[in-house]
C-alpha cells in the first residue's frame, strides 16, 4: 500500500536543478522525435524557419523558437489528415495511425472539435499525471469516485474514468450528461467519496439539490473531496466557499491537457495556485507575452500566455504550443510545504478586456457577483458588442436574480453590486438582471461567460 503525500515521491520531489537536465535529454530527444516523424507539419515548420533538432541544446535555445501550433493549426491539420489521409488526428500526427489506442477530443464550443490520439505509452502516461494530482487531493484505492463531467468523446470523460482505475480508485461512471437528478440519487445509492466536475456544475447540482434529495440532503451523501477542472472557478474565494460549505467538503482546483499535464491545489487555507506536478512529462509555464508573443522570464508572480511543449507523447504531441490560457507562474515555496512550482489560470487570453485601462478577467468578475448568493443564482454573461480586449465604458452585465428577490428590490442591489466591483475590481458595470434560468447552460461543456454580439 502506498503511504505518503506524494503518488510519485522520486519524481515528484526533484530539485529544480535535476528537473532542468531531466528535461532538457527529454526535449532533446522530443524534438528529433516530432522533426523526423511529422515532415507534413513540424519539420515543415522547424525548416521554414531555419531551425534544425541539433540547434535546440538547452530549454533556453527551445524558448526561443516561435510558436508552432495554435487551435487553430490543430483544426486547419485535422481537416487536411481527414481529407487526404481519412484520419482525424492532424499532420502534425507523430506514431502510426494504426498504434492509436485512444482517442478523445475538445467540447467544441466554438466550432468543430479537435480530436486527440494516444499510443498505449500515451495512456500509461495520462493515468500516471491524473493518479499524481487525484492522490494529491486525497483520493485512495478502493475510494468511489463520483464522475461530473460529460461523458462522451471529453478530455475529462474516459480518460478520467481509466487513470481512477488504474490507480485503484473505484469511479462511478455516470456523467453530466444524465441531469442533475439522477447523478444525485446515484450518489445517494453510491455514497462516493469524492466528485469530479467542473465549478459550475457543481453550483448546479447546489442549486438543484433540495428539490431532489430535501433540505439537507446535500451534506448527507458523505462527499469529502470534489475535485473540479474544466472552468475557472474552484480558486476563486467566494466559489470555493460556496461550494464547500453546500457539500460539507473540501474542494481542490485542478488544470490539466491530456499530454501528461497535470496541476492540482493543496490544502493550504488560502488558495496558492495549482501545484505543478508533471515536470518530467510536460511544460506549461514557458510563457509569452500574449501581444508579442516573446518569450517573458519565468519568475515568482509572472503572468503571460502559456505556451506547452509534451517530452515523451508519441501519438499527436504537442510542440511550441500555444493553448491560450493566461496563467500566472508561482515559483517561491508554497505554504503547505510540498515542492514544485505552481500556476493560476486567470483565463483565456482572448477573453482578457480593457475598461479604461482596466485589466478585466471575467472569472475575477463572476466571483465578485458569487458573493451576492443567494440574491444572484450565480449565472451571468459579460456581454460585448464588439470584438475586445479594449470595452467602451461601461462593460455590460446579464446577471440572473435569485429565486427569492422581488423585483422591488433590484434597484438597490443593482447599485449595491456596481459600488462593490467598483471597490474591488476598479470598474463600475451596467447590470441588467435576469429572472433565474434565463441563462441557460450545458453542463457537459465548459461554462461560456462572455455573450458576443458582434
Amino acid at each position: 500500500m502506498r503511504e505518503g503525500k506524494l503518488w510519485n515521491e522520486k519524481l515528484e520531489s526533484m530539485s529544480n536543478e535535476e528537473i532542468i537536465k531531466l528535461q532538457t535529454e527529454k526535449l532533446r530527444i522530443q524534438v528529433r522525435y516530432c522533426y523526423d516523424n511529422s515532415p507534413l507539419y513540424y519539420k515543415k515548420k522547424m525548416d521554414a524557419i531555419g531551425v534544425k533538432p541539433e540547434d535546440i541544446k538547452t530549454f533556453y535555445d527551445f524558448r526561443k523558437l516561435p510558436i508552432l501550433l495554435t487551435k487553430d493549426d490543430e483544426l486547419n491539420s485535422q481537416k487536411e489528415s481527414l481529407e487526404r489521409f481519412g484520419h482525424p488526428f492532424g499532420l502534425h500526427v507523430c506514431a502510426p495511425v494504426e498504434e492509436i489506442r485512444g482517442t478523445s477530443s475538445t467540447s467544441g464550443t466554438t466550432g468543430t472539435p479537435v480530436f486527440y490520439g494516444f499510443t498505449r505509452k500515451d495512456i500509461a502516461t495520462t493515468n500516471e499525471a491524473l493518479a499524481r494530482g487525484y492522490w494529491r487531493a486525497g483520493i485512495r484505492p478502493g475510494d468511489r469516485v463520483l464522475h461530473g463531467f460529460g461523458m462522451s468523446m471529453w478530455v475529462a470523460g474516459i480518460p478520467v474514468i481509466r487513470a481512477l482505475t488504474a490507480m485503484g480508485a473505484c469511479p462511478v461512471p455516470i456523467g453530466a450528461e444524465v441531469g442533475a437528478e439522477r447523478l444525485l440519487l446515484t450518489a445517494r445509492l453510491t455514497k462516493p467519496k469524492a466528485l469530479v466536475c467542473t465549478p459550475s456544475y457543481a453550483e448546479h447540482l447546489i442549486e438543484r439539490s433540495e428539490t431532489i434529495l430535501g433540505k439537507g440532503g446535500l451534506i448527507e451523501l458523505g462527499i469529502k473531496r470534489i475535485i473540479c477542472a474544466g472552468e475557472p472557478g474552484a480558486g476563486l474565494p467566494e466559489v470555493r466557499k460556496t461550494i464547500e460549505e453546500s457539500f460539507g467538503a473540501r474542494l481542490y482546483d485542478s488544470a490539466g491537457v491530456p499530454w501528461g499535464l497535470w496541476n492540482v491545489s493543496c490544502d493550504a487555507e488560502d488558495y496558492q495556485g495549482m501545484h505543478i506536478v508533471c515536470e518530467d512529462f510536460c511544460i506549461w509555464y514557458d510563457i509569452v507575452d500574449p501581444n508579442t508573443q516573446e518569450p517573458l522570464e519565468i519568475k515568482d508572480g509572472a503572468i503571460g500566455e502559456g505556451v506547452i511543449t509534451a517530452f515523451q507523447q508519441e501519438a499527436v504531441p504537442p510542440l511550441k504550443y500555444k493553448l491560450g490560457d493566461l496563467i500566472q507562474i508561482f515559483t517561491e515555496p508554497c505554504q503547505c510545504g510540498l515542492p514544485g512550482k505552481r500556476m493560476k489560470v486567470l483565463g483565456r487570453a482572448d477573453d482578457m478586456l480593457i475598461v479604461k485601462g482596466i485589466n478585466v478577467y471575467p472569472p475575477a468578475v463572476k466571483n465578485c457577483l458569487n458573493s451576492f448568493i443567494p440574491r444572484v443564482t450565480g449565472q451571468m454573461r459579460i456581454v460585448l458588442e464588439k470584438p475586445g480586449p479594449r470595452v467602451d465604458p461601461p462593460l455590460k452585465l446579464k446577471v440572473e436574480y435569485g429565486k427569492d428577490v422581488n423585483k422591488e428590490q433590484l434597484d438597490d442591489m443593482k447599485k449595491e453590486i456596481e459600488n462593490h466591483m467598483s471597490s474591488i475590481l476598479r470598474f463600475r458595470p451596467s447590470i441588467e438582471f435576469l429572472p433565474p434560468g434565463t441563462l441557460t447552460k450545458d453542463h457537459t461543456k465548459k461554462e461560456k461567460l462572455i455573450e458576443k454580439k458582434y
